[in-house]
């Protein structure tokens, strides 16, 4: 998309097009490109390990209490672990020697997994994020997509702005991800029906009367054809 719009800016400016050439092996080490550093420099073939880190023990999902509500836990540092101990209480099974170091803990995964989801499992996913986020563990409720609109963060951060379509009315639309002080909203106008810039687009190629003629033809218009 970016170079697409670099093409047209390029037109816009010099008044000729651009061949834009996009290779989906080079588009793809772009988003995997950390796999690629990691065996070059370490000779290390990265592999799934769902929502597990190579450096912080426990991280995971962690199901609570009610039908499919979870919360995500992650202990990067010494700090988050002895925090997290002080939550639970100082359990027994958490004051093993092993577990003091960061590699201890990512041997013990398993283990501390399974000690954790009992702790969670009675406990409102809410509940459980709050009082871990207060003592300095990284911790948030896993919510659904559906549920993305609603979060308080969300509306607080302004990220859907309403707007009204000429079609289907008014309607919540994500904006850009971040604010600017001199800018109040993102979303500017609805999308465009059909066909509403047919004469906008089309009249830097055709004239008024060839534009009728599509238009009557019915190359052209603002309805789906019967």
């Amino acid at each position: 998309m970016l170079a697409t719009i670099l093409a047209l800016d390029e037109r816009e400016r010099r008044r000729e097009g651009l061949l834009v050439e996009s290779v989906m092996v080079e588009a793809a080490l772009n988003a995997a490109v950390e796999q690629v550093i990691e065996f070059d420099a370490q000779r290390m073939l990265l592999g799934r390990n769902g929502n597990r880190s190579d450096v912080a023990a426990p991280q995971g999902v962690y199901r609570c209490a009610g039908e499919d509500n979870w919360v995500a836990i992650a202990v990067a540092t010494d700090e988050h672990w002895y925090a997290l101990r002080r939550v639970l209480d100082e359990p027994e099974w958490s004051s093993h020697a092993d577990l003091e170091s960061a590699q201890g803990r990512l041997r013990a995964h398993d283990g501390i997994d399974t000690e954790l989801a009992k702790w969670t499992s009675d406990r409102e996913a809410d509940d459980v994020a709050e009082l871990l986020t207060g003592a300095g563990v990284p911790a948030a409720t896993v919510i659904a997509g559906r549920d993305v609109v609603a979060n308080p963060q969300v509306r607080h951060r302004r990220l859907f702005e309403v707007e009204d379509h000429p079609v289907t009315g008014p309607n919540e639309l994500p904006g850009l991800p971040f604010r600017l002080s001199r800018v109040d909203r993102w979303v500017r106008r609805p999308s465009p029906t059909l066909g509403e810039h047919n004469v906008e687009v089309l009249s830097e190629v055709a004239s008024a009367d060839e534009l009728e003629r599509l238009r009557a033809a019915g190359v052209i218009g603002d309805r789906v054809p019967k």
